[in-house]
C-alpha cells in the first residue's frame, strides 16, 4: 500500500500543523458518532474542520461547545439535482424513504465546492492533511487523491457490515428471492443472511440505473482508502476488526468505539439535561432491573397497526417502562392515562444515553441500530431485538452471537403479535431469561474497558491519532 509523507514544502505551507477535514453524511445515526470522533480528535490537538450543508450546520453546535478550536465549514446544497424534487431537505430526517437513495447520490455534487475550499485553505497556510468521512460519501476518496492527502473512511457502522458492504459493491448480487440464502465467504465466519436482511441500498441495485451506479461508485471509492475507522471495539467483533477481506489485508480497521462512551465531553447541557434529569427522578421510583426502555430510532415512525401493537404489549405485560416515540408515531389515546405510573411515553427526543445507564432499566426493546446498539451495550443492558432494515439485520446476529439480545419481530412492515411481545417483556422484566442479562452485563464491562486508558480502543485511538499528527499512513 502507498505511504503518505506530507514533503517538506508542504508542511512548511501548513506551518507544520495537521489539520483534518472530516465529512459526515447528514443523517442522525451517521452524523453523531462522527462527531464524537471530532471531538476526540480535537481533544488531542488536531485542528478539525467539519464540513455539512448549510442546513445541518446548527447540528454542530455541541462539537463547538465541547471543542472552540474545531471549525465548520457550511456549504450551500446543491441547488439542483436531477435525482431530486425542488424543496427536497437536507437531513435524511426530512425525507420520505424513497428519496433516500437519489439524496446520498446527490450530495457527490459537493465534491467541487469542497475541493475549492480545500485549495483556498492551502493558499491560506492551513493545508488539509487527511480527510476522514463517512462511508456514504466515497465521493471524498478521489478529492483526497486530488489534494494528494491520506483518505479515511469512517464506518458508523459494525466492522462486519463494513465487510459485507465491501463484498458486495465490489460483485453485487442479481436480485434473488426473500428468503434466498446470500454467503459471504471472504467474510470471517463466512455468514449467510436470507436475501430479505440485506440492506435495501444492495437489494434495490439495478445494473445500469443512475442512482444504482452511483452508489456502487461511493463504496467503491471507499475501496481505495488507506485505512478504516469503525464505532465498535473488539471484544463484540474481533475477527472483523483483526482479519479483513483478502484484498484488504494491507489496510487496518481501528476499532474505537463506542464512541458515546469514549468521548466524555459531550455536551449534554441546557435542554437536554433538564429532560434527562426529569427521566431519571421519574426512573428513581422503580427497582434495579426492573423497566423497559422503548425506542425504534429517529429515521422512522411505526405505523398505527405497529404502534397499536407495541402499546397493547406493553400494556398486558404490566412492566415499567420508558417509550421514546419518534413524532409520527400514534400512540392509541388514552394508553398513557390507562399505563401510569408505570410507564413513561416521551414524545420526540429521548435522554437515550441517560436511560440506559439508569440503574432501574434492565432491557430494550429496541430496531438494532447500531448506535442505539452501542449504547446499551456501553450500559449493560440487554436487548429485545426487533430489527427492520439497513444494517440492523447485521446488527442483530452480533447481538445473538454475544448471547445479549432475544428476538421479537423482524422486518420493517412486521406487526407483531402482541400478546407473545407481552409475554416476551414480562419474561425479561421477570429474570426467566437472566443469563442474557449477565452476558450484558458483561459485555457493559468490556466496552468500558476498551476505551479506558490503554484498552483496546484507546490504543487504537492514539495509534490513529498519531498517524493523523505525522500524516504518515502504514495502514
Amino acid at each position: 500500500m502507498a505511504t503518505h509523507t506530507p514533503q517538506p514544502q508542504d508542511l512548511a505551507s501548513n506551518g507544520g500543523d495537521p489539520h483534518v477535514l472530516l465529512v459526515p453524511y447528514p443523517a442522525q445515526g451517521h452524523m453523531l458518532p462522527l462527531l464524537d470522533l471530532a471531538t476526540l480528535l480535537a481533544e488531542r490537538g488536531l485542528a478539525v474542520t467539519v464540513a455539512v450543508t448549510s442546513g445541518n450546520a446548527a447540528l454542530l453546535a455541541p462539537l463547538l461547545r465541547a471543542c472552540p478550536s474545531a471549525a465548520v465549514l457550511a456549504l450551500p446544497f446543491p441547488p439542483s439535482s436531477p435525482l431530486l424534487p425542488p424543496g427536497s431537505g437536507e437531513n435524511t430526517k426530512d425525507l420520505p424513504r424513497h428519496l433516500f437513495r437519489p439524496f446520498m447520490a446527490s450530495l457527490a455534487a459537493l465534491g467541487p465546492p469542497l475541493l475549492a475550499w480545500c485549495h483556498a485553505q492551502s493558499r491560506h497556510g492551513r493545508r488539509v492533511t487527511a480527510v476522514v468521512s463517512d462511508f456514504f460519501t466515497g465521493w471524498t476518496q478521489p478529492l483526497a487523491r486530488d489534494l494528494r492527502v491520506p483518505h479515511v473512511t469512517f464506518s458508523p457502522s459494525s466492522a462486519l457490515h463494513l465487510a459485507m458492504s465491501h463484498a458486495l459493491w465490489r460483485s453485487p448480487p442479481t436480485r434473488h428471492l426473500d428468503d434466498e440464502a446470500v454467503t459471504f465467504p471472504e467474510v470471517p465466519g463466512s455468514p449467510t443472511f436470507p436475501w430479505r436482511h440485506l440492506s435495501g441500498l444492495f437489494r434495490q441495485y439495478a445494473a445500469g440505473d443512475e442512482v444504482s451506479e452511483a452508489i456502487r461508485q461511493l463504496f467503491l471509492w471507499n475501496l481505495g482508502s488507506d485505512c478504516f475507522v469503525a464505532n465498535t471495539f473488539a471484544a463484540l467483533e474481533a475477527d472483523c476488526v483483526t482479519r479483513p477481506l483478502p484484498d484488504l489485508a494491507s489496510k487496518r480497521v481501528f476499532a474505537v468505539g463506542p464512541l458515546s462512551d469514549a468521548s466524555a465531553s459531550a455536551d449534554r447541557g441546557g435542554e437536554p439535561a433538564v429532560a434527562a434529569a426529569r427521566v431519571s427522578a421519574w426512573l428513581d421510583a422503580f427497582p434495579d432491573g426492573s423497566v423497559v426502555y422503548v425506542s425504534f430510532g429517529t429515521q422512522a415512525a411505526l405505523s398505527a397497526a405497529q404502534a397499536a401493537s407495541v402499546a397493547d404489549a406493553l400494556a398486558r405485560s404490566s412492566a415499567a417502562f420508558v417509550w421514546a416515540a419518534r413524532a409520527g408515531t400514534a400512540v392509541p389515546e388514552g394508553f398513557e392515562a390507562r399505563t401510569a405510573p408505570r410507564g413513561l411515553v416521551i414524545r420526540g427526543w429521548a435522554p437515550q444515553v441517560e436511560v440506559l445507564r439508569h440503574r432501574a432499566v434492565g432491557w430494550f426493546l429496541t430496531h438494532c441500530g447500531w448506535n442505539s446498539v452501542l449504547e446499551a451495550a456501553a450500559a449493560g443492558v440487554a436487548m429485545l431485538a426487533w430489527p427492520m432494515g439497513a444494517d440492523q439485520f447485521t446488527d442483530a446476529r452480533l447481538l445473538a452471537e454475544a448471547g445479549v439480545a432475544v428476538p421479537v419481530a423482524e422486518g420493517a412492515d412486521a406487526v407483531p403479535d402482541a400478546g407473545a411481545m407481552a409475554a416476551a417483556i414480562a419474561k425479561a422484566v421477570g429474570n426467566e431469561w437472566g443469563a442474557v442479562r449477565e452476558r450484558a452485563d458483561e459485555l457493559g464491562r468490556m466496552a468500558a474497558a476498551a476505551v479506558a486508558e490503554g484498552g483496546s480502543s484507546h490504543r487504537d485511538l492514539e495509534e490513529f491519532v498519531q498517524m493523523l499528527l505525522t500524516a504518515s499512513f502504514h495502514c
